[in-house]
């Protein structure tokens, strides 16, 4: 959930791509191909050179890295509750698929990503001051988009626990993102 307290003059949206679309417009062979896989991720984005991408924090320092393992996720995820099938976890710290060779798993991290994104499938939610967006991570993608570093935005967040070692990375980043005075 994300309470925004102070928006920018331009951009600041956020970003949500809908991954019950994304998977259900798949082509049943590649539903066949991804069901099961499960995808390696680690801290970062694999996609730093893309003009579209955002890096959202400063590189980690080595004892935050000795402390974030690898994390693996599946590429297809039912949801918890409806057991609707999504997209899940295919871009951004996606680095690999388990048991699938590099450049391949790469490549179809690639198709899927660019597959899931489509602006089709994408909602751009600009921000009024006092603005409430609740959202489900396991059927959305979501992104924030640039701003003028000198306009200020200022959202605050607030995260229900699902179980998961990508929450340890909570306690290992939170001084990666304070980045001035609270």
């Amino acid at each position: 959930m994300l309470y925004s307290i102070e928006v920018p003059k331009a951009g600041g949206n956020t970003l949500f791509a809908n991954q019950y679309a994304a998977y259900d417009d798949l082509p049943d062979a590649m539903k066949r191909r991804i069901d099961g896989l499960v995808g390696i991720h680690h801290y970062g984005n694999r996609k730093v050179d893309d003009e579209m991408s955002r890096v959202a924090a400063s590189p980690l320092t080595a004892e935050q890295k000795a402390k974030m393992p690898l994390i693996t996720h599946p590429l297809v995820r039912p949801h918890p509750v409806t057991g609707r099938k999504a997209l899940y976890a295919v871009s951004g710290s996606s680095y690999g698929i388990v048991g699938m060779p590099e450049d391949e798993a790469v490549a179809l991290l690639d198709e899927l990503a660019a597959h899931a994104t489509q602006p089709k499938y994408v909602y751009s939610l600009s921000y009024r001051v006092g603005d409430v967006v609740i959202w489900d991570n396991a059927s959305l993608l979501h992104s924030a988009t640039l701003t003028d570093p000198d306009d200020p935005r200022t959202l605050w967040r607030i995260m229900v626990k699902e179980p998961s070692a990508a929450l340890d990375a909570l306690e290992v980043l939170a001084p990666t993102f304070v980045t001035g005075a609270m």
